[in-house]
């Protein structure tokens, strides 16, 4: 009994030790690595790019993506939803997805590649790939819409899809690391070529591109408004249209213009005599505008005499009347004309991924381009060029005297450093006219024509000057342009022919 009794003993002491330690023992509820989930990855990620752009710190190179920022050195298979690799770092550069809402005018399947693969595809894939990084912004950004949307479209991103022409004197090839191009050769298939001959002809903007894109100041209208503004007499002055002095001033039928006053007199030449030259070329983009003499004892002024007062207009003083554009909102540069290794190309990798609105834009910038080149515009794309030493960001900011109106149409606002001041600064300003002009590869046809004409009559001067003549009462009472300005005139024009001509030896085959 007593034996018995021990034994049980011994088997109840044993089976209380394992049970104590089975207690003790950790219990491990962990996955492997292998699960996380991916959006674990995306967070911390996210984490570490804000940081690294709003703190200070060690300094990283980082490009804007579609309201993301991705920093260079991040592995570009990371935001394909792959591995990555330890070797063979790229940066996503500018891959965005098509604007939001806008009818692509691309067909369903787009254009071929020799191994079946469709490039448009690829871009847009890898947009979407980046589409769920949009908790991470740029500096610049203020939250307003206007500037993301306008910066969702895949841009020149695609030149290098179905395109194996590059810009002379311009290395094609950007540093190692710095861009992920996707290259896939191109079949010119019937359908390719149908398709990009309705969006170009050569290096000619297509009329039935130009015919659907909506219109700006039509003769019709200006001529109307500017009938009006001759016989109306001004019922009210108030502060606004840009500078100190200029005036908001409303007529007896409660139209309104942006009054242009300034002491200097070759800024008023500078305004009015490039509102006739977008005339002579056909580029309506800028506002009905007219020449007005300021007399507080007139009938037209004498409403508002003590307002000319109190603004210190001079009377007999000339000034600028430009009509009032309600609903305008800030316009932003085209990727094509941002770095200078892109270029507007009429190629079907460069334009193949636009939508209808973001054609009908580039339609219009190729107008503002070979405009400015004209006048040496100083205030406009320049200012942004030339701001960028200081902020890296002035390239995606909003163009400079430069709007939008609703219905899509630009607004060349701000001319007057034109053909006068722009043209006393081109030793400092030349090479940025010229970088913009060598980006530009696709014309507006009626633009073209003009061109060629003017440079083979040398007659730009005395064309422009009949044309002012003929339409502006007052013209009697302001300089002409001197001859120095006109032959810069006229050697600037050529060298606007010259592009073209570059372009269609190296498009029209």
């Amino acid at each position: 009994m007593r034996t018995a009794l021990v034994i049980m003993t011994g088997i109840g002491f044993t089976l209380g030790v394992v049970f104590g330690l089975l207690l003790q023992l950790p219990i491990d509820t962990s996955l492997p690595a292998d699960s996380a989930h991916p959006q674990q990855l995306h967070d911390v990620t996210s984490f570490r790019s804000r940081k690294s752009l709003s703190e200070g710190g060690e300094k990283l190179q980082s490009t804007q993506l579609s309201g993301a920022s991705l920093t260079q050195g991040t592995p570009a298979n990371y935001f394909m939803g792959k591995n990555p690799r330890p070797q063979g770092h790229h940066t996503l550069q500018k891959l965005q997805p098509a604007r939001e809402g806008a009818a692509p005018l691309i067909r369903e399947n787009g254009p071929s590649t020799r191994n079946g693969e469709n490039p448009i595809s690829i871009a847009r894939e890898l947009g979407s790939s980046l589409e769920g990084r949009k908790n991470i912004h740029s500096p610049n950004e203020t939250g307003d819409n206007s500037s993301v949307n306008k910066d969702k479209s895949v841009n020149g991103n695609a030149r290098h899809i179905g395109s194996s022409r590059h810009r002379t004197n311009i290395s094609s090839e950007p540093q190692q690391g710095r861009v992920l191009r996707v290259r896939k050769a191109v079949n010119s298939s019937a359908e390719d070529v149908t398709y990009l001959s309705s969006i170009v002809n050569g290096v000619l903007w297509s009329p039935r591109l130009e015919d659907s894109c909506p219109k700006s100041f039509q003769p019709t209208d200006v001529k109307e408004w500017r009938r009006r503004v001759e016989d109306l007499d001004v019922v009210k002055m108030e502060e606004g249209c840009g500078r100190m002095q200029n005036r908001l001033i409303t007529f007896r039928d409660a139209s309104k213009a942006c009054a242009r006053y300034r002491l200097n007199s070759d800024q008023i030449q500078g305004e009015i005599f490039s509102y006739y030259l977008a005339q002579l070329l056909n580029i309506s983009n800028m506002p009905p505008t007219l020449l007005a003499q300021v007399d507080a004892l007139s009938p037209k002024w004498n409403t508002v005499h003590l307002q000319l007062s109190l603004a210190q207009w001079a009377d007999t003083k000339l000034v600028v009347l430009t009509q009032h554009i309600d609903g305008l909102s800030p316009a932003h540069i085209p990727g094509e004309f941002r770095e200078d290794s892109r270029m507007l190309e009429p190629t079907l990798g460069i334009l193949g991924g636009k939508s209808h609105e973001e054609l009908c834009e580039l339609l219009q910038w190729s107008d503002l381009i070979v405009f400015d080149y004209l006048t040496a515009n100083l205030d406009r794309v320049i200012n942004n060029m030339f701001n960028k030493q200081w902020n890296d960001q002035m390239m995606s900011n909003p163009a400079h005297n430069l709007e939008r109106q609703r219905d899509g149409t630009l607004v060349f606002l701000d001319n007057e450093s034109g053909l006068f001041h722009g043209y006393r600064l081109l030793d400092k300003y030349a090479g940025y006219h010229q970088t913009l002009l060598q980006a530009l590869c696709v014309f507006r046809a009626d633009t073209v024509a003009v061109i060629k004409r003017l440079h083979g009559s040398s007659s730009v001067g005395q064309e422009l000057h009949e044309l002012f003549a003929s339409n502006e009462a007052l013209h009697k009472q302001i300089a002409v342009i001197p001859e120095k300005n006109l032959k810069i005139l006229q050697q600037r024009l050529g060298d606007v022919h010259q592009q073209i001509v570059n372009c269609e030896k190296h498009f029209n085959r």
